[in-house]
């Protein structure tokens, strides 16, 4: 039992200042507030649900910074550099930097990834390999590949002609939106998700909205690429579900604090969004997106947390946790991260075996 911390519980992250968490089999079994005795005292900590990344292509690792400089086309565009780095590259390389970006993901919290794995079935092979030994979750969307080898279909807008009449239940996921004319494209083929959206329009935000479709948002990405600052708070006004990712590993870290805080700050500059509703991006979207068991504390979902140690230098004498998460909380201050219930990173421990 985990007792007298600090826990951010339910889809609204209502704060407890003081309480304790049981966790049996990997489950939540009961979270509320009051000092307990008997189990491990985590009063230094604030405990948050495990964050997840919306959107990846880890892939890249191998070539970070590659395509500084260049726009969205020449940068990974059909005829892009990202294509031309794959073609000389070798694949141990690339497996040991994707191997690299699953470890330092879980080091800051990230438990769950969604990849846009390229190079048909060899990419996704490649990807799988990379993560064994890692206790992290994924969902792995594919092109140029069956539909049925992978979690779902991971779009760009001049393959839409992969997309299957009988889809099951599998995801299609499409990029769209950072040029003009590829929103209505993209639309046309009634997607479960649409990844950035940075130029939708007012009247296609509200088709979104209507047909049901999630919005994956990368703002550092689309920053860097200079194809704009997506519609968030639009979005979300319409009724949207947006969750958030970091994109291209060659572009961006996969760190998904930096994304928020950036996402943050910006917003303020036009529909200024609110702490809540940037780290909802992270857990509680993506758990509904994804169909997965946890992204939010409470009884019966999954015990994949983030122990944040609430008297680091940078987090200590904050007035509101939730915004200090979201605005300057980084992997320095991630003390602990469990999946379904075991200690994956204790930050702690080896601190403490360290000084012995």
């Amino acid at each position: 039992m985990i007792v007298n911390a600090s826990i951010l519980k339910g889809k609204e992250f209502e704060l407890i200042e003081e309480g304790f968490l049981r966790i049996d089999h990997g489950l939540i079994k009961e979270v509320d507030e009051g000092y307990e005795r008997g189990g491990v005292d985590y009063r230094r900590h604030v405990i948050m649900p495990a964050l997840m990344n919306s959107h990846t292509h880890l892939g890249d690792s191998f070539a970070k910074e590659a395509v500084s400089g260049l726009g969205v086309r020449e940068a990974v565009g059909p005829e892009g550099r990202k294509w031309q780095l794959y073609e000389r590259e070798c694949e141990g390389l690339i497996i040991a930097g994707m191997r690299e970006s699953v470890e330092y993901m879980l080091g800051s919290g990230t438990t769950f990834f969604a990849d846009f794995r390229e190079n048909e079935k060899k990419g996704v092979k490649m990807l799988r390999k990379a993560c064994e030994g890692y206790p992290i979750k994924k969902r792995i969307l594919g092109r140029d590949v069956d539909i049925n080898y992978v979690d779902g279909l991971g779009l760009n807008i001049y393959n839409l002609n992969q997309i299957p009449e009988d889809r099951g239940n599998k995801l299609v996921a499409i990029h769209a939106g950072e040029e003009k004319e590829e929103m209505s494209l993209a639309l046309e083929h009634k997607p479960d998700i649409i990844i950035h959206a940075t130029l939708a329009t007012k009247e296609e935000i509200k088709e979104i909205a209507e047909g049901g479709i999630e919005v994956v948002v990368c703002p550092r990405s689309n920053a860097t690429l200079g194809v704009g600052f997506p519609p968030v708070r639009k979005l979300i006004d319409a009724g949207v579900r947006v969750s958030l990712g970091t994109d291209n590993v060659m572009i961006n870290s996969p760190n998904l604090f930096r994304e928020m805080e950036f996402l943050y700050k910006i917003s303020h500059l036009s529909g200024s969004l609110s702490p809540i509703e940037i780290l909802q991006t992270c857990t509680v979207n993506p758990a509904e997106t994804f169909n997965l068991n946890s992204g939010f504390i409470e009884e019966g979902r999954d015990a994949d947390l983030v122990f944040i140690d609430k008297d680091s230098v940078n987090m200590r004498h904050s007035r509101d946790i939730i915004a200090s998460i979201v605005s300057r909380c980084g992997p320095a201050d991630v003390s602990k991260v469990m999946v379904g219930g075991e200690l994956i990173v204790d930050r702690d421990e080896r601190q403490n075996r360290q000084s012995r």
